[in-house]
């Protein structure tokens, strides 16, 4: 019996509302559980499961639908209350308003905002007069109110870390989507989410730990903004006694904001590495700040300056690599030449398609972004040759929750690439922590086991304490054939690698 539960005006995060759906489904007798708000997108996702949505639902009505035996439906109902009114949580109290938290009695310093971008100014700024920092992960903030609420916490000295702040860590607790990485003497300032993940985690992957993980949101190196929490989080961390190194993350930004950044970034007296993905190597010259062009390249860099020594990037060597490629594209029958890249980190597909236009000029990709290094494709529902996808892009989280918090949507996407017989290599990225799916690799280990005839090439970004068990995911993704990377620009270098060779046989 399928039954929908509609709660009208309330609204939860996605992060809640894809753990809601998790656990009411694993209940015995159960066929499904889905927990989202009215959009029209989870509406038709619902009426295509056979789910009656009544007409006047909207975007800010929360909908529960349950699957199960009528006998099963009120207990998975209340169990499912419970959960969303945070009755089954370690959480000593549940506050419904900052109003009702009194600081001097519950001393808090920090708050996770993940309310509609619409709601969500008000409460950054009550939460900033009250004297908290503020984490924030709604999206749908204007420009201006990010502008006028940075300039708030400039003036009372607290960091507002976002909008649309997809990774952080703070005194050892993930924020987000962010992984539990180890404690140790590197900070992280990052204006990518999944960047300062992939940095962290590979840090840690090397020995070492960070002091802790500040995302800025995506738009805090715009004009517009100009840097505002980027060179607050300098300043703090050049004064934090865990950190003894920085590490500064972000895509592309704004020369000018970017230059303010590193002419910031001089004047702390502690070694700082930067990585600005797609930057000329000119942007540092003559600075002291530790140039990076990769993601692996700043965990390197960040490193060698902690260290005081050179350090080698985890993992196969160049050589290495060009020799796999061959042996991997030598298995592979005529008929299949062409690449399909799905990711789910924005992050990972830009950094891949950077080093593919750096090592493969020659190679026509096509992708769903709008970007200088690939055409774009007519229908992002429809791959042409050598396609790279950002599954994780607007369009098409439009039509179902985005990739890291539910893999639905990439494997159906995977399931029509591996339909299509020219297609040769697919690669994938993972993101564990405990924000995301509880088992973001698993569902996809008996396709690839199933399709021996198709290389697979495959990263983990995740850390040794996220509840997922990433060596474990490590493992199987191997034990099902598929080549594990140890970073994203080792993943896309070997791609690089396999899309030269099967261009060379036509």
């Amino acid at each position: 019996m399928k039954k929908l539960y509609c709660f009208k005006n309330r609204y939860v995060d996605s992060v809640m509302l894809m753990n809601v759906g998790e656990q009411i489904s694993r209940f015995p007798g159960v066929n499904g559980a889905e927990c989202g708000m009215g959009t029209p997108a989870n509406i038709d996702l619902l009426t295509g499961l056979g789910y009656d949505v009544p007409p006047e639902t909207g975007k800010n009505d929360l909908m529960l639908a349950i699957d199960a035996d009528a006998s099963q439906q009120n207990e998975l109902y209340r169990q499912a209350v419970d959960l969303l009114d945070h009755r089954k949580t370690v959480s000593d109290r549940t506050y419904y308003d900052l109003n009702e938290i009194d600081l001097n009695s519950d001393p808090y310093d920090l708050v996770q905002i993940s309310l509609p971008g619409e709601f969500a100014a008000d409460e950054i700024e009550k939460a900033l007069r009250m004297g908290l920092d503020c984490f924030v992960f709604s999206d749908n903030v204007s420009l201006e109110d990010e502008r006028r609420l940075k300039l708030l916490g400039k003036e009372l000295g607290r960091l507002v870390m976002g909008p649309d702040a997809g990774v952080g860590l703070i005194d050892g607790v993930a924020l987000a989507a962010g992984s539990i990485v180890k404690d140790g003497p590197v900070g992280i300032i990052g204006a990518s989410g999944s960047g300062a993940q992939e940095v962290a985690c590979l840090l840690e992957r090397m020995g070492e730990g960070v002091s802790c993980i500040i995302g800025t949101g995506g738009r805090d190196l715009t004009p517009q903004v100009g840097g505002l929490t980027m060179l607050m989080a300098l300043e703090r961390l050049g004064k934090d006694p865990k950190t003894k190194v920085i590490c500064l993350v972000s895509k592309l930004a704004d020369v000018g904001v970017m230059e303010k950044v590193l002419d910031a970034a001089e004047k702390i007296e502690k070694p700082v590495a930067a990585v600005f993905l797609g930057a000329p190597e000119s942007l540092f010259d003559g600075r002291k700040v530790r140039g990076a062009f990769s993601l692996e390249d700043a965990a390197v860099q960040t490193l060698s300056l902690l260290r005081g020594e050179p350090v080698l990037p985890p993992g196969r060597t160049e050589a290495q690599l060009e020799e796999l490629a061959a042996e991997m594209v030598a298995k592979l029958s005529p008929e299949r030449k062409y690449f399909r890249g799905l990711y789910c980190g924005g992050t990972f597909t830009e950094e891949a398609m950077i080093l593919f236009s750096r090592y493969i000029p020659q190679v026509s990709l096509y992708s769903n972004l709008r970007t200088r290094y690939a055409a774009q494709l007519e229908d992002h529902h429809v791959s042409r040759g050598h396609t790279v996808l950002d599954l994780g892009a607007e369009d098409f989280t439009a039509e179902a929750p985005h990739p890291v918090f539910d893999p639905v949507l990439r494997l159906n996407r995977l399931k029509q690439e591996l339909a299509d017989p020219h297609v040769g290599v697919v690669l994938l990225d993972f993101i564990t922590g405990p924000g995301v799916h509880r088992d973001p690799v698993m569902p996809f280990v008996p396709l690839i086991r199933e399709h021996r005839d198709i290389c697979f090439i495959a990263t983990v970004c995740g850390a040794q304490g996220d509840p997922q068990d990433v060596e474990e995911a490590r493992k199987a993704l191997a034990e099902a054939g598929c080549i594990v990377a140890d970073s994203n620009a080792q993943s896309a270098r070997l791609a690089a690698h396999m899309m030269t060779l099967l261009e060379r046989r036509g």
